[in-house]
C-alpha cells in the first residue's frame, strides 16, 4: 500500500483526536535558486486526525501523518479533474442552446460554482472518506 506522509507537530488536543500543523511546500520550495527569484511557497496547514487515545500525545510531539495514496488521488480527481468536467459538459451543451458567449461562459462559471456548493453540502459525509492516521516518526 502506497502512502503519502507529512512530518508534522501537534498543535492541539480534542476528546477524539488531536490537530496536527504541517508545512505544504510547493514545488519552487526545493528548488536551488529560490532565493533569487521569491516564488518559493509555503503554507503552515492544520490537519484534525481521529486517534484512538488522544491523551498518549502531548502538544509540540513531532509526529507524521499518512493517507492511503489511492485517496490523494481521489482528492485530487473531485477537487480538480470533476469541476473542469463539468465546466466543459456546461460549456459544449448551453453553446448549442445560446449563440451569445457571454451566456454559456457565465453558465459554465455559475455550473463549477454550484458543484463546489453541492461538494460543501456533502463535506462531512467527504471527510469520512478521507481520513489521515498517525504514524511513527
Amino acid at each position: 500500500m502506497k502512502t503519502i506522509k507529512h512530518s508534522g507537530i501537534i498543535k492541539a488536543i480534542g476528546n477524539t483526536g488531536v490537530s496536527v500543523e504541517i508545512v505544504s511546500l510547493s514545488a519552487c520550495a526545493s528548488c536551488a535558486s529560490k532565493t533569487m527569484c521569491q516564488m518559493s511557497e509555503q503554507k503552515e496547514k492544520t490537519i484534525n486526525v481521529d486517534v484512538a487515545n488522544p491523551n498518549a500525545y502531548t502538544i509540540g510531539q513531532s509526529v507524521n501523518i499518512v493517507m492511503q495514496e489511492q485517496l490523494g488521488l481521489k482528492a485530487v480527481f473531485w477537487a480538480y479533474m470533476m469541476p473542469f468536467i463539468v465546466c466543459i459538459i456546461a460549456l459544449f451543451g448551453l453553446s448549442t442552446r445560446f449563440d451569445d458567449e457571454w451566456i454559456y461562459g457565465g453558465g459554465a462559471v455559475l455550473a463549477a460554482a454550484l458543484y463546489f456548493f453541492v461538494l460543501k453540502l456533502f463535506s462531512k459525509k467527504l471527510s469520512r472518506a478521507f481520513f489521515w492516521y498517525l504514524a511513527d516518526v
